[in-house]
Protein backbone atom coordinates (compact mmCIF):
# COMPACT_ATOMS: atom_id res chain seq x y z
CA UNK A 1 0.00 0.00 0.00
CA UNK A 2 1.27 3.48 -0.86
CA UNK A 3 2.39 5.49 2.14
CA UNK A 4 1.69 9.17 1.58
CA UNK A 5 3.94 11.88 2.97
CA UNK A 6 3.75 15.65 3.07
CA UNK A 7 5.17 17.16 -0.16
CA UNK A 8 8.84 18.17 -0.07
CA UNK A 9 9.24 21.60 1.49
CA UNK A 10 6.02 21.42 3.51
CA UNK A 11 5.41 20.27 7.06
CA UNK A 12 2.61 19.30 9.40
CA UNK A 13 2.08 21.50 12.45
CA UNK A 14 0.91 19.86 15.69
CA UNK A 15 1.69 19.57 19.39
CA UNK A 16 3.91 22.24 20.92
CA UNK A 17 4.58 23.90 17.56
CA UNK A 18 0.85 24.38 16.96
CA UNK A 19 0.49 25.81 20.46
CA UNK A 20 3.50 28.09 19.90
CA UNK A 21 2.03 29.37 16.61
CA UNK A 22 -1.22 30.12 18.42
CA UNK A 23 0.71 32.11 21.04
CA UNK A 24 2.71 33.92 18.35
CA UNK A 25 -0.52 34.89 16.62
CA UNK A 26 -2.05 36.08 19.90
CA UNK A 27 1.05 38.07 20.88
CA UNK A 28 1.53 39.69 17.48
CA UNK A 29 -2.14 40.66 17.18
CA UNK A 30 -1.98 42.34 20.60
CA UNK A 31 1.12 44.31 19.54
CA UNK A 32 -0.41 45.27 16.17
CA UNK A 33 -3.65 46.48 17.71
CA UNK A 34 -1.88 48.39 20.48
CA UNK A 35 -0.28 50.49 17.74
CA UNK A 36 -3.59 50.82 15.84
CA UNK A 37 -2.84 48.40 12.97
CA UNK A 38 -5.92 46.74 11.46
CA UNK A 39 -6.07 43.33 9.79
CA UNK A 40 -6.47 42.69 6.05
CA UNK A 41 -6.96 39.16 4.71
CA UNK A 42 -6.15 38.62 1.02
CA UNK A 43 -6.55 35.60 -1.31
CA UNK A 44 -3.83 32.95 -1.43
CA UNK A 45 -3.48 33.46 -5.20
CA UNK A 46 -3.44 36.56 -7.37
CA UNK A 47 -2.83 37.60 -10.98
CA UNK A 48 0.80 36.67 -11.62
CA UNK A 49 1.46 40.15 -13.06
CA UNK A 50 0.84 41.68 -9.63
CA UNK A 51 3.94 39.96 -8.28
CA UNK A 52 6.18 40.29 -11.33
CA UNK A 53 5.47 44.02 -11.49
CA UNK A 54 5.89 44.71 -7.77
CA UNK A 55 8.63 42.28 -6.73
CA UNK A 56 10.69 42.65 -9.91
CA UNK A 57 11.35 40.32 -12.85
CA UNK A 58 15.07 39.99 -12.02
CA UNK A 59 14.49 38.80 -8.45
CA UNK A 60 14.98 35.20 -7.33
CA UNK A 61 11.34 35.05 -6.24
CA UNK A 62 9.98 35.81 -9.72
CA UNK A 63 12.67 34.00 -11.71
CA UNK A 64 12.86 30.80 -9.66
CA UNK A 65 10.47 30.54 -6.75
CA UNK A 66 6.88 31.46 -7.67
CA UNK A 67 4.20 28.78 -8.03
CA UNK A 68 2.50 29.83 -11.29
CA UNK A 69 -0.51 28.10 -12.86
CA UNK A 70 -3.42 28.67 -15.22
CA UNK A 71 -7.05 28.29 -14.25
CA UNK A 72 -9.66 26.70 -16.54
CA UNK A 73 -10.13 29.92 -18.47
CA UNK A 74 -6.44 30.33 -19.14
CA UNK A 75 -5.86 33.12 -16.62
CA UNK A 76 -2.30 33.10 -15.31
CA UNK A 77 -2.24 33.08 -11.52
CA UNK A 78 0.39 32.66 -8.79
CA UNK A 79 0.28 31.50 -5.20
CA UNK A 80 1.32 34.54 -3.20
CA UNK A 81 5.05 34.48 -2.40
CA UNK A 82 4.84 37.46 -0.02
CA UNK A 83 2.19 39.65 1.55
CA UNK A 84 2.91 43.28 0.67
CA UNK A 85 1.85 43.23 -2.99
CA UNK A 86 -1.50 41.63 -2.16
CA UNK A 87 -2.16 44.07 0.66
CA UNK A 88 -1.33 47.07 -1.55
CA UNK A 89 -3.61 45.70 -4.28
CA UNK A 90 -6.46 45.47 -1.73
CA UNK A 91 -5.63 48.97 -0.44
CA UNK A 92 -5.99 50.41 -3.96
CA UNK A 93 -9.01 48.33 -4.98
CA UNK A 94 -11.09 49.26 -1.94
CA UNK A 95 -9.90 52.91 -1.75
CA UNK A 96 -8.66 52.41 1.78
CA UNK A 97 -6.69 55.65 1.48
CA UNK A 98 -10.09 57.33 1.95
CA UNK A 99 -11.72 54.88 4.40
CA UNK A 100 -8.61 54.37 6.57
CA UNK A 101 -6.61 57.62 6.47
CA UNK A 102 -4.05 56.35 9.02
CA UNK A 103 -3.12 53.52 6.64
CA UNK A 104 -1.96 51.02 9.28
CA UNK A 105 -2.59 47.36 8.40
CA UNK A 106 -1.34 43.87 9.29
CA UNK A 107 -1.75 40.44 7.74
CA UNK A 108 -1.14 36.80 8.66
CA UNK A 109 -1.24 33.86 6.28
CA UNK A 110 0.36 31.17 4.15
CA UNK A 111 2.95 32.09 1.51
CA UNK A 112 4.52 29.87 -1.15
CA UNK A 113 8.02 29.84 -2.65
CA UNK A 114 9.76 27.05 -4.52
CA UNK A 115 13.14 27.23 -2.80
CA UNK A 116 15.53 24.73 -1.30
CA UNK A 117 14.06 23.49 2.00
CA UNK A 118 16.26 24.06 5.05
CA UNK A 119 15.87 24.61 8.78
CA UNK A 120 12.92 26.93 9.32
CA UNK A 121 12.44 27.55 5.57
CA UNK A 122 9.62 25.80 3.75
CA UNK A 123 7.92 26.00 0.37
CA UNK A 124 4.67 26.69 2.16
CA UNK A 125 5.29 28.89 5.15
CA UNK A 126 3.44 31.16 7.52
CA UNK A 127 4.18 34.87 7.38
CA UNK A 128 2.88 37.88 9.22
CA UNK A 129 3.64 41.49 8.55
CA UNK A 130 2.58 45.10 8.94
CA UNK A 131 2.35 47.97 6.46
CA UNK A 132 2.16 51.69 7.24
CA UNK A 133 0.83 53.56 4.18
CA UNK A 134 0.62 57.31 3.76
CA UNK A 135 3.42 58.52 6.04
CA UNK A 136 6.65 59.69 4.40
CA UNK A 137 8.33 60.74 7.64
CA UNK A 138 11.24 58.75 9.14
CA UNK A 139 9.21 58.15 12.30
CA UNK A 140 7.06 55.67 10.32
CA UNK A 141 10.22 53.69 9.43
CA UNK A 142 11.22 53.60 13.08
CA UNK A 143 7.72 52.68 14.26
CA UNK A 144 7.76 49.67 11.92
CA UNK A 145 11.19 48.58 13.22
CA UNK A 146 10.06 48.98 16.84
CA UNK A 147 6.86 47.06 16.08
CA UNK A 148 8.86 44.10 14.78
CA UNK A 149 11.32 44.31 17.68
CA UNK A 150 8.50 44.33 20.24
CA UNK A 151 6.95 41.15 18.83
CA UNK A 152 10.32 39.38 18.97
CA UNK A 153 11.06 40.66 22.46
CA UNK A 154 7.70 39.35 23.72
CA UNK A 155 8.82 35.93 22.45
CA UNK A 156 12.05 36.17 24.53
CA UNK A 157 14.08 36.89 21.35
CA UNK A 158 16.25 39.73 22.60
CA UNK A 159 19.68 38.67 21.33
CA UNK A 160 19.21 40.30 17.92
CA UNK A 161 21.09 42.69 15.65
CA UNK A 162 19.14 45.20 13.56
CA UNK A 163 20.87 45.88 10.22
CA UNK A 164 19.77 49.02 8.38
CA UNK A 165 20.68 50.69 5.11
CA UNK A 166 19.32 53.26 2.67
CA UNK A 167 18.76 52.41 -0.99
CA UNK A 168 18.08 56.03 -1.94
CA UNK A 169 15.36 57.16 -4.32
CA UNK A 170 14.78 57.39 -8.07
CA UNK A 171 16.89 60.57 -8.14
CA UNK A 172 20.08 59.24 -6.55
CA UNK A 173 19.92 55.48 -7.13
CA UNK A 174 20.86 55.66 -10.86
CA UNK A 175 24.28 57.03 -9.88
CA UNK A 176 24.81 54.15 -7.46
CA UNK A 177 23.58 51.68 -10.07
CA UNK A 178 26.15 52.91 -12.56
CA UNK A 179 28.94 52.69 -9.99
CA UNK A 180 27.97 49.07 -9.34
CA UNK A 181 27.89 48.26 -13.07
CA UNK A 182 31.37 49.74 -13.50
CA UNK A 183 32.67 47.84 -10.48
CA UNK A 184 31.19 44.40 -11.21
CA UNK A 185 31.99 44.56 -14.93
CA UNK A 186 35.67 44.36 -14.00
CA UNK A 187 35.27 41.14 -12.00
CA UNK A 188 36.02 37.87 -13.77
CA UNK A 189 34.03 34.66 -13.50
CA UNK A 190 30.81 35.96 -11.99
CA UNK A 191 28.22 33.26 -11.33
CA UNK A 192 25.40 32.92 -13.86
CA UNK A 193 22.90 34.65 -11.57
CA UNK A 194 25.25 37.62 -11.09
CA UNK A 195 25.84 37.94 -14.83
CA UNK A 196 22.11 38.18 -15.38
CA UNK A 197 21.65 40.59 -12.46
CA UNK A 198 24.42 42.84 -13.79
CA UNK A 199 22.21 43.60 -16.79
CA UNK A 200 18.83 43.73 -15.07
CA UNK A 201 19.36 44.72 -11.43
CA UNK A 202 22.97 45.37 -10.28
CA UNK A 203 21.91 46.02 -6.67
CA UNK A 204 21.04 42.34 -6.35
CA UNK A 205 24.73 41.43 -6.77
CA UNK A 206 25.31 42.74 -3.26
CA UNK A 207 23.12 39.91 -2.00
CA UNK A 208 24.95 37.12 -3.87
CA UNK A 209 25.81 34.11 -1.69
CA UNK A 210 28.19 32.55 -4.25
CA UNK A 211 30.52 35.36 -5.36
CA UNK A 212 30.47 37.53 -2.24
CA UNK A 213 34.02 36.51 -1.27
CA UNK A 214 35.34 38.04 -4.50
CA UNK A 215 33.86 41.45 -3.77
CA UNK A 216 36.22 43.90 -2.06
CA UNK A 217 35.87 47.69 -1.67
CA UNK A 218 32.40 47.71 -3.23
CA UNK A 219 30.90 51.17 -3.87
CA UNK A 220 28.34 52.11 -1.21
CA UNK A 221 25.01 53.85 -1.53
CA UNK A 222 25.95 56.27 1.27
CA UNK A 223 28.24 58.32 -1.00
CA UNK A 224 25.49 58.58 -3.66
CA UNK A 225 22.54 59.60 -1.52
CA UNK A 226 20.85 62.88 -2.41
CA UNK A 227 20.33 65.40 0.37
CA UNK A 228 16.71 64.35 1.01
CA UNK A 229 17.62 60.66 1.29
CA UNK A 230 20.68 61.44 3.38
CA UNK A 231 18.62 63.52 5.82
CA UNK A 232 15.90 60.86 5.92
CA UNK A 233 18.41 58.14 6.84
CA UNK A 234 20.10 60.34 9.45
CA UNK A 235 16.73 61.02 11.04
CA UNK A 236 15.91 57.28 11.14
CA UNK A 237 19.16 56.66 13.01
CA UNK A 238 18.55 59.61 15.34
CA UNK A 239 15.08 58.34 16.27
CA UNK A 240 16.39 54.81 16.86
CA UNK A 241 18.95 56.26 19.26
CA UNK A 242 16.23 58.31 20.97
CA UNK A 243 14.35 55.12 21.91
CA UNK A 244 17.58 53.23 22.79
CA UNK A 245 17.25 50.82 19.87
CA UNK A 246 20.67 49.52 18.80
CA UNK A 247 21.36 49.10 15.09
CA UNK A 248 24.15 48.47 12.60
CA UNK A 249 24.51 50.31 9.28
CA UNK A 250 25.08 47.57 6.68
CA UNK A 251 26.20 48.90 3.26
CA UNK A 252 25.56 45.52 1.61
CA UNK A 253 21.96 45.21 2.74
CA UNK A 254 19.64 45.45 -0.28
CA UNK A 255 16.78 42.98 0.35
CA UNK A 256 15.41 40.73 -2.37
CA UNK A 257 12.48 42.80 -3.63
CA UNK A 258 12.69 45.60 -6.20
CA UNK A 259 10.04 47.86 -4.71
CA UNK A 260 12.15 49.09 -1.77
CA UNK A 261 13.28 52.73 -1.57
CA UNK A 262 15.29 54.50 1.11
CA UNK A 263 15.25 52.60 4.42
CA UNK A 264 15.65 48.81 4.41
CA UNK A 265 16.31 46.65 7.48
CA UNK A 266 16.78 43.11 8.70
CA UNK A 267 16.55 41.70 12.21
CA UNK A 268 19.01 38.85 12.64
CA UNK A 269 19.01 36.47 15.58
CA UNK A 270 22.33 35.15 16.86
CA UNK A 271 20.70 31.90 17.97
CA UNK A 272 19.68 31.16 14.36
CA UNK A 273 22.82 32.45 12.65
CA UNK A 274 24.35 35.86 12.11
CA UNK A 275 23.56 35.82 8.37
CA UNK A 276 19.95 34.74 8.69
CA UNK A 277 17.18 37.29 9.04
CA UNK A 278 14.09 36.30 10.99
CA UNK A 279 12.37 39.57 10.19
CA UNK A 280 12.90 42.21 7.48
CA UNK A 281 11.32 45.14 5.73
CA UNK A 282 11.72 48.66 4.49
CA UNK A 283 10.20 51.66 2.75
CA UNK A 284 8.46 51.45 -0.64
CA UNK A 285 7.34 54.93 -1.63
CA UNK A 286 6.48 54.17 -5.28
CA UNK A 287 4.76 50.78 -5.12
CA UNK A 288 1.19 52.02 -4.65
CA UNK A 289 1.46 54.24 -7.72
CA UNK A 290 3.16 51.52 -9.78
CA UNK A 291 0.20 49.22 -9.06
CA UNK A 292 -2.36 51.83 -10.16
CA UNK A 293 -2.98 53.93 -7.07
CA UNK A 294 -1.94 57.37 -5.92
CA UNK A 295 1.61 58.38 -4.97
CA UNK A 296 1.48 57.13 -1.38
CA UNK A 297 4.70 56.67 0.63
CA UNK A 298 4.74 53.43 2.59
CA UNK A 299 6.88 51.24 4.84
CA UNK A 300 6.45 47.73 6.24
CA UNK A 301 7.97 44.50 7.49
CA UNK A 302 7.35 40.76 7.46
CA UNK A 303 8.50 37.84 9.56
CA UNK A 304 8.47 34.12 8.85
CA UNK A 305 6.62 32.42 11.70
CA UNK A 306 8.56 29.15 11.56
CA UNK A 307 11.98 30.84 11.64
CA UNK A 308 10.89 33.16 14.42
CA UNK A 309 9.70 30.20 16.48
CA UNK A 310 13.05 28.46 15.96
CA UNK A 311 14.71 31.46 17.59
CA UNK A 312 11.98 31.62 20.25
CA UNK A 313 12.46 27.95 21.13
CA UNK A 314 16.21 28.44 21.55
CA UNK A 315 15.44 31.46 23.74
CA UNK A 316 13.25 29.39 26.09
CA UNK A 317 9.86 30.66 24.92
CA UNK A 318 8.41 27.15 24.59
CA UNK A 319 8.97 26.60 28.33
CA UNK A 320 6.48 29.37 29.01
CA UNK A 321 3.70 28.05 26.80
CA UNK A 322 0.40 27.77 28.70
CA UNK A 323 -0.56 24.27 29.83
CA UNK A 324 -4.13 23.06 29.98
CA UNK A 325 -5.60 22.24 33.37
CA UNK A 326 -7.16 18.91 32.37
CA UNK A 327 -9.97 17.32 34.36
CA UNK A 328 -10.39 13.62 33.52
CA UNK A 329 -13.77 11.89 33.93
CA UNK A 330 -13.37 8.21 34.87
CA UNK A 331 -15.85 5.35 35.26
CA UNK A 332 -15.71 2.57 37.82
CA UNK A 333 -18.96 1.16 36.43
CA UNK A 334 -19.94 1.29 32.73
CA UNK A 335 -23.63 1.58 33.71
CA UNK A 336 -22.88 5.15 34.81
CA UNK A 337 -21.58 6.23 31.39
CA UNK A 338 -24.66 8.31 30.49
CA UNK A 339 -24.57 10.11 33.84
CA UNK A 340 -20.84 10.74 33.54
CA UNK A 341 -21.25 11.94 29.93
CA UNK A 342 -23.98 14.37 31.00
CA UNK A 343 -21.84 15.56 33.90
CA UNK A 344 -18.82 16.15 31.59
CA UNK A 345 -20.95 18.22 29.24
CA UNK A 346 -22.37 20.25 32.12
CA UNK A 347 -18.82 20.83 33.35
CA UNK A 348 -17.68 22.05 29.92
CA UNK A 349 -20.66 24.43 29.69
CA UNK A 350 -20.39 25.30 33.41
CA UNK A 351 -24.09 24.78 33.93
CA UNK A 352 -25.34 26.02 37.30
CA UNK A 353 -21.79 27.24 38.07
CA UNK A 354 -20.68 23.66 38.57
CA UNK A 355 -16.98 24.61 38.28
CA UNK A 356 -17.18 27.05 41.16
CA UNK A 357 -19.10 24.57 43.31
CA UNK A 358 -16.36 21.99 42.75
CA UNK A 359 -13.59 24.58 43.31
CA UNK A 360 -12.31 24.16 39.74
CA UNK A 361 -10.71 26.86 37.61
CA UNK A 362 -12.87 28.46 34.94
CA UNK A 363 -10.40 27.62 32.12
CA UNK A 364 -10.24 23.87 32.71
CA UNK A 365 -10.22 21.31 29.89
CA UNK A 366 -12.49 18.27 30.26
CA UNK A 367 -11.58 14.82 28.90
CA UNK A 368 -13.70 11.64 29.05
CA UNK A 369 -15.57 9.57 29.97
CA UNK A 370 -14.49 6.44 28.03
CA UNK A 371 -16.33 3.16 27.66
CA UNK A 372 -14.69 -0.27 27.51
CA UNK A 373 -11.54 0.74 29.40
CA UNK A 374 -10.62 -0.74 32.76
CA UNK A 375 -10.30 1.68 35.66
CA UNK A 376 -6.55 1.02 35.72
CA UNK A 377 -6.21 1.98 32.04
CA UNK A 378 -8.33 5.09 32.61
CA UNK A 379 -6.02 6.28 35.38
CA UNK A 380 -2.98 5.55 33.18
CA UNK A 381 -4.55 7.65 30.44
CA UNK A 382 -5.21 10.45 32.94
CA UNK A 383 -1.53 10.36 33.93
CA UNK A 384 -0.39 10.33 30.30
CA UNK A 385 -2.33 13.47 29.38
CA UNK A 386 -1.15 15.08 32.65
CA UNK A 387 -4.60 15.60 34.11
CA UNK A 388 -4.54 17.61 37.32
CA UNK A 389 -7.66 15.92 38.74
CA UNK A 390 -9.73 12.84 38.01
CA UNK A 391 -13.44 12.80 38.76
CA UNK A 392 -14.50 9.20 39.36
CA UNK A 393 -18.03 7.88 38.99
CA UNK A 394 -18.40 4.84 41.26
CA UNK A 395 -21.64 2.89 41.72
CA UNK A 396 -21.78 3.05 45.53
CA UNK A 397 -20.82 6.72 45.73
CA UNK A 398 -23.20 7.74 42.91
CA UNK A 399 -26.13 5.91 44.53
CA UNK A 400 -25.43 8.12 47.57
CA UNK A 401 -25.42 11.24 45.37
CA UNK A 402 -21.64 11.68 45.38
CA UNK A 403 -18.58 11.54 43.12
CA UNK A 404 -14.88 11.16 43.95
CA UNK A 405 -12.39 13.88 43.05
CA UNK A 406 -8.76 12.69 43.05
CA UNK A 407 -5.78 15.06 42.90
CA UNK A 408 -3.38 13.35 40.45
CA UNK A 409 -0.27 14.92 42.00
CA UNK A 410 -0.90 14.39 45.70
CA UNK A 411 -3.13 11.31 45.16
CA UNK A 412 -5.49 12.67 47.81
CA UNK A 413 -9.16 12.22 47.12
CA UNK A 414 -12.47 13.34 48.52
CA UNK A 415 -16.11 12.59 48.04
CA UNK A 416 -18.23 15.49 46.85
CA UNK A 417 -22.01 15.71 46.79
CA UNK A 418 -23.63 16.30 43.40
Amino acid sequence: MTQYKAPRGTHDIYGQMALALEELDKISRAVFRKRNFKEIKTPMFEDVALFTRSIGEATDIVEKEMYVFEDRKGRKLALRPEGTASLVRAYIEHRLDIEEPMGKFFYCGDMFRYERPQAGRYREFLQMGAEYLGNSNPNADVEIILLAKEILSTLNINDVVIHINSLGCQNCRPMFRQKLVNYFSSIQDLCEDCKRRLEKNPLRLLDCKIDSQKFQNIPTMQVCLCEDCKNHFKRVQSLLKTVDCDYFVDDKLVRGLDYYTRTVFEVRSKVIGSQDAICAGGRYDNLVKELGGQQIPSVGFALGSERVLMAAQNAGFFNKLPKNDIIFIALADSELFDEAFKFANNLILNKNNIKQKLNLQDNIVVEGPFLNKSLKLQFKLADKIEASKTILFGKTEFDNGKIIIKDMKTHQQQEVSI
